[in-house]
């Protein structure tokens, strides 16, 4: 009995040296100690956590001892706040490589992913989803496909599906459901995995669509506003991502100008006034309006996600932190008076009380930058978030996990745990204590290296 114990105490040595030896060396790709991890899913800081990297995933998460900063590859953390990278859900590729541009020669493909990883990573936005672009780059798209950790992660759909021959270079035409079928297999045999309808396709168009996104395991996006297809009739067909907060005042102008309600008093909507015409839409209805109410309960009962994209509103209005020092590009340098000014900015904040209503409802909320700037414009899309309401630590959520979520790729990105991407935020000041801290130094961590600009 003595000489079996003597024997189970030296094995026992001997894993344990073994061990240590084992962590020791070169055996973790990355290892981040004493960190705080923000746990997405809890909303709650886990403080005293090493996270254990290793071929571009989490290995393991364990409670951090002193001897966890003498590994190889070691950050001290030093009780930062450790958080997952931010997702971008609605990009398009003409705000990073402009409006006429086409990329064919495969020379420039990693020259443009290049330009478009910079817009992003530095401001720890690791993961892109396109929201429509040119057929013309899906080869480039395709040539990004495979991951890189010096690269941001890319995922493209093809054309935005529409039922009008549009002519507009993110739009792809489909003239009834087989031809709908057809696309979205083709697209499929690519490698593409996303999918994006637009407001101007056709009931059966769209109903195909979901079927066949929904037979391949393909993630389905649209944008809605009841040009041709209603947000209630998406809804019933089984679309369950919706781009824009702002569709749902805009689906409810089209109703009343169906029960020809007199809008008289609002600008005329051409090409001149489109944009403060929203404005006040935003106004005319108002975030209480029954029928608003009633969208957010639709919401609700199917259990949506939307991606607001409140910036593109907030931008042009001067509504934006300062701090981000986002340019004013042409569009957004609006020859308004005053008054227009001033009207523009009760719109938005009939917007925004629809947004945080949303939240308020349980409706998923995602990040989505649909303008130029886009790592910039998601870290302001979060800051205005927070703004109308929303606790920092669900902001956090709604940039990593929840966008995951809506992605249908919650099981590679969106929150630290073993078996996931090693997708990371190390910041320097905590945004949890400071809302502006999200605009602090940080040290994004992307495939487990850490990331710098070439």
């Amino acid at each position: 009995m003595i000489k079996k114990t003597v024997h189970l105490f030296v094995a026992l040595i001997i894993i344990s040296v073994s061990s240590c030896k084992e962590d020791s060396t070169n055996k973790y790709q990355l290892v981040i100690a004493n960190a705080s991890l923000f746990n997405t899913k809890t909303l709650q800081v886990e403080g005293n956590k090493t996270v254990f990297i290793k071929n571009g995933f989490i290995a393991k998460i364990a409670d951090s001892k002193s001897s966890d900063i003498s590994l190889t590859n070691t950050i001290n953390a030093n009780e930062r706040l450790l958080t997952p990278s931010f997702i971008d859900v609605h990009n398009h590729l003409n705000f990073v490589l402009g409006d006429t541009v086409e990329i064919t020669n495969p020379q420039e493909f990693e020259t443009a992913r290049r330009l478009l990883t910079e817009q992003y990573i530095p401001y720890g936005v690791t993961v892109v989803r396109s929201a429509g672009g040119r057929e013309a780059h899906i080869p480039m798209q395709q040539s990004w496909m495979k991951t890189d950790p010096e690269y941001v992660d890319y995922y493209p759909t093809g054309g935005a599906l529409v039922s009008m021959d549009t002519k507009f270079y993110n739009h792809v035409y489909v003239g009834d459901s087989t031809e709908v079928v057809r696309k979205i297999r083709e697209y499929y045999k690519l490698g593409i995995k996303h999918i994006k309808v637009y407001s101007l396709i056709g009931e059966p168009e769209m109903k195909a669509a979901v079927e066949v996104a929904k037979e391949l395991d393909m993630n389905i996006f649209g944008h809605i506003e009841n040009q041709i297809i209603s947000i209630e009739a998406a809804c019933k067909l089984g679309l369950i991502n919706f781009e824009h907060a702002k569709t749902l005042f805009l689906e409810v102008i089209k109703e009343y100008e169906k029960a020809s309600v007199d809008l008289s008093q609002l600008p005329p909507d051409d090409q001149e006034n489109w944009r403060y015409r929203e404005y006040e839409i935003f106004n005319f209805i108002g975030a209480d309006s029954p029928s608003i109410l009633k969208l957010i309960a639709l919401f609700k009962e199917n259990k949506v996600s939307v991606t607001p994209t409140i910036h593109l509103y907030a931008h042009p209005i001067g509504i934006t932190n300062e701090a981000l020092q986002l340019s004013l590009h042409k569009e957004d340098q609006l020859s308004w008076s005053p008054v227009q000014f001033e009207r523009a900015k009760e719109g938005y904040e009939e917007l925004a009380t629809l947004i945080y209503m949303l939240h308020k409802n349980g409706i998923i909320l995602n990040t989505g930058s649909d303008t130029y700037e886009p790592g910039k414009a998601i870290l302001s899309e979060m800051l205005l978030f927070n703004e109308l309401g929303i606790p920092m630590n669900e902001v956090l959520k709604i940039a990593s996990l929840n966008s995951a979520r809506s992605m249908n790729m919650d099981k590679s990105f969106g929150s630290i745990e073993v078996g996931k991407k090693a997708q990371l935020i190390l910041f320097d000041k905590n945004p949890l204590l400071d809302p502006l801290n999200l605009l602090s130094k940080k040290t994004v961590i992307k495939d487990g290296y850490i990331w710098k600009k070439k």
